[in-house]
């Protein structure tokens, strides 16, 4: 023990000394979250919208004002067609809705009635959203019509495909709340990155040998080389967490004690293997670099955080499954948003207790053939 906590504490010293290396393991990473979880999120309001209402009935008001209650669009008044269609030529509106003259009286004629919605493409995925929004007002409207014209001629109104969906744990299918919790596992890999460098550091100083000479075990320095990357990453843990639910209001439904054991269940993952990844860097950049690619960089297409593995080839799938980021996705969306315990999560955290084993026993093992 006494050896450990002198590996520990000279560790310690050494991280204290630089400061910017601090500050990047500490600073960084919350920045990293924050600034992600705004960037990568889906969830768009307020896209300018030019409404052109030459209708002077009540329908057209009523369409305008489905429009405007949802917070997608940002609507601004125009007077003539032309100035909405200069409003996307410019750029300065994404779409433009034109309400014909005479729709309240198709409508109230029981005659088809047509408004035009023009749309900017050149942002695809600003245009899919626009066009789903826009449809989803339509239906509704034409829905609400369907009624009202049941009730004057005094039938019921024809339900032909009855069903009303009810969306669990995200109701408001915000992509934040499903985004922040599996941002935490990439950017919790800063542990990871700084006990791997920190390992390469010896080796490309020159010191390796010197360290290789002192009587200390070899699990004291393994361990205690870890150890406080392993603090770093706790503090991160109570950080991102208290992030996550101030700034970006997702819910913790679970057990904050669970998700702080699992989340250093996860950084014993990624760190043993970021040790390990060491023993083969002859630099600490290049280790770093490594440890980032694999356990950054990778969990952003493969972890189920913005693409479905599911959809996946079976190839892709089984390295989602080696990923230690893709089972921590699982627990902490699984806490925060669903509320599960153990009962639920035992076969990712056993993914990752297995991970954890095996890089540490190889760790080992390359590092005593190094000392022997």
């Amino acid at each position: 023990m006494k050896a450990f906590l002198a590996v520990v504490r000279n560790e310690i010293t050494l991280i204290l000394r630089d400061k910017v290396y601090l500050l990047l393991l500490t600073v960084g990473g919350v920045s990293t979250l924050v600034t992600l979880a705004y960037t990568l999120s889906t969830d768009i309001e307020g896209v300018r919208t030019l409404v052109v209402n030459l209708d002077a009935g009540r329908h057209g008001r009523r369409f305008v004002q489905a429009l405007a209650n949802d917070r997608f669009f940002d609507l601004e008044l125009a007077t003539r067609r032309s100035e909405a269609e200069q409003g996307l030529q410019d750029g300065s509106a994404r779409v433009a809705v034109i309400i014909p003259a005479g729709y309240s009286r198709s409508i109230d004629r029981g005659e088809a009635a047509r408004v035009q919605v023009l749309i900017d493409g050149s942002e695809p995925g600003v245009a899919v959203l626009a066009e789903s929004h826009v449809s989803a007002i339509a239906g509704s409207a034409s829905r609400q019509l369907a009624v009202e014209v049941a009730e004057r001629q005094g039938v019921a109104a024809l339900d032909v495909l009855g069903f009303r969906p009810r969306v669990q744990y995200n109701a408001d299918l915000k992509t934040i709340l499903g985004v922040v919790p599996g941002l935490m596992g990439i950017v919790l890999i800063v542990p990871a990155v700084g006990a791997s460098a920190a390992f390469a550091r010896e080796r490309e100083r020159g010191s390796f040998e010197v360290v290789a000479s002192t009587p200390l075990g070899r699990w004291p320095l393994l361990l205690g080389r870890v150890f406080p990357y392993v603090l770093v990453g706790l503090l991160d843990i109570g950080i991102f967490t208290a992030i996550a639910r101030l700034a970006f209001g997702v819910p913790l439904r679970g057990g904050l004690g669970l998700f702080v054991i699992l989340g250093c269940v996860y950084i014993f993952a990624t760190a043993s293997s970021g040790v390990l990844i060491a023993q083969f860097s002859r630099s600490q950049h290049g280790a770093a670099i490594i440890t980032f690619e694999l356990f950054g960089i990778a969990p952003t297409y493969l972890s189920n955080i913005f693409f479905p593995v599911a959809s996946m080839p079976q190839w892709l799938q089984w390295l989602s499954a080696s990923l230690p980021a893709t089972h921590f996705t699982a627990i902490a969306r699984g806490i925060f948003l669903k509320g599960v315990g153990w009962e639920a999560l035992w076969p990712n955290v056993s993914a990752l207790l297995a991970m954890g084993a095996l890089t540490s026993v190889l760790a080992y093992a390359r590092f005593r053939k190094k000392l022997g």
